[in-house]
């Protein structure tokens, strides 16, 4: 019965060609879409292990001081005091200082930040010290005036000799009017981390010549790490009610309760993106249920025949959904390697493996396939199963 139906699935070539490539131009943006979002949910996963135990530190005063760098100062030596609360691993200052778009486009529509770490207290453990270079030379001690790149980053420009090795940018001291500093660029780095991957790099004390306001002892950012992701509450909180009382209070963000704030975004995207493929995919699917209609008007007379030879409409029925899903799972597959292209294609332009493809993924697709062969092959199966075969006998 099941050869039976393959064979009758391909009776009519062109109309099953067509019926499987309705269907594989609708898996294919299914496929392009989740693997999309499948993409952004492991890179979020990536950032949430890697950024779910740390602490923003800057200035009270600077009420947007963790997104926008600010010119007010808070002294170094609150990074020694905050190393040595219990269940913190580590307390790195920072200058951070922001390059708009305007500027030097980065591929960020509003513009990327430049971190000035010191060098000198970095650990081994600490990400600014494990860099990646893949092009030039990495930051040292000694650096003045230079700045390595990240990937990401150096993908993004639009054009010109800035994100490049041997490159210059022309950065302008806050405060002082025309005044600028020229930047060499030097390395571009790439650690597999999109959060480090999007930001440029230098020395403490070249940050620190661009944001005058800020004196020698002082830095605008302080970034702590938890040993662990459920102390950084605590900790938090802690360091708070630690400056309270000193001239420069601070105030604290914890990245986890951030990023699960983008993640609940992530999640709403997702759902959008899983109703717009559906919606694609049945579309497709539609054409299975035209294809099988037209399939059982032009052969009543045959399953009058069959059921005149002793055929059940259980055989009548499981043989026109059977074939059915035939074109659905052909349709899944080549939508799938349609949607696969597609996604290289993507992954190649941007220059970021974006569009991930699983088996998990793979297994949903065709399993929707078979879905959409049995819903759209479901009533011209009981339509056949309804033929008559004594009619049929007599229209001979």
């Amino acid at each position: 019965m099941f050869r039976f139906a393959i064979s009758n699935a391909f009776r009519r070539k062109g109309i099953a060609i067509f019926a499987i490539m309705g269907t594989a131009l609708g898996i294919a943006l299914m496929t392009v879409l989740l693997s999309i979002s499948t993409g952004m949910n492991q890179q979020m996963d990536d950032m949430m292990d890697e950024l779910a135990a740390g602490i923003a530190v800057y200035p009270k005063a600077a009420s947007m001081g963790f997104m926008v760098p600010s010119g007010i100062g808070m002294p170094i030596y609150y990074a020694d005091e905050i190393a040595n609360i219990k269940n913190v691993e580590r307390a790195n200052p920072e200058i951070t200082y922001f390059i708009p778009a305007k500027d030097y486009p980065f591929g960020d529509p509003m513009g990327v930040l430049m971190y000035g770490v010191d060098l000198e207290r970095q650990t081994e453990e600490d990400p600014n010290k494990t860099i990646i270079t893949g092009e030039g030379k990495p930051l040292t001690a000694a650096s003045e005036n230079e700045v390595i790149i990240g990937k990401l980053a150096e993908i993004g420009a639009a054009g010109g000799d800035y994100a490049e090795v041997g490159g210059t940018m022309e950065m302008a001291v806050l405060g002082s009017g025309s005044s600028t500093i020229t930047l060499t660029v030097v390395g571009i780095f790439e650690t597999g981390k999109t959060f480090y991957d999007y930001g440029i790099y230098t020395d403490i004390d070249t940050v620190r010549k661009l944001m005058p306001t800020i004196a020698s002892n002082e830095v605008n950012y302080i970034t702590v790490r938890a040993t662990d992701r459920e102390y950084v509450n605590d900790i938090a909180d802690e360091i708070e009610t630690m400056f309270d009382d000193r001239d420069v209070p601070v105030s604290t963000t914890v990245a986890r309760e951030m990023l699960e704030s983008f993640s609940e975004m992530m999640g709403t995207m997702e759902s959008f993106l899983w109703i717009v493929s559906l919606v694609a995919a049945i579309a497709g699917g539609v054409s299975i249920f035209i294809v099988m209609l037209i399939s059982v008007i032009e052969r009543t007379k045959e399953f009058g025949i069959l059921k005149a030879s002793g055929w059940s409409n259980r055989n009548i029925i499981t043989s026109v959904v059977f074939q059915s899903i035939t074109i659905g799972l052909l349709g899944a597959l080549v939508g799938l390697a349609i949607g696969y292209g597609a996604g290289k294609g993507i992954d190649s332009y941007i220059n970021m493996d974006i569009a991930v493809i699983t088996w998990v993924l793979v297994i949903e697709i065709c399993a929707f396939g078979i879905l959409v062969g049995v819903v759209g092959g479901l009533y011209p199966a009981v339509r056949a199963a309804r033929v008559s075969p004594i009619e049929s006998l007599r229209a001979l």
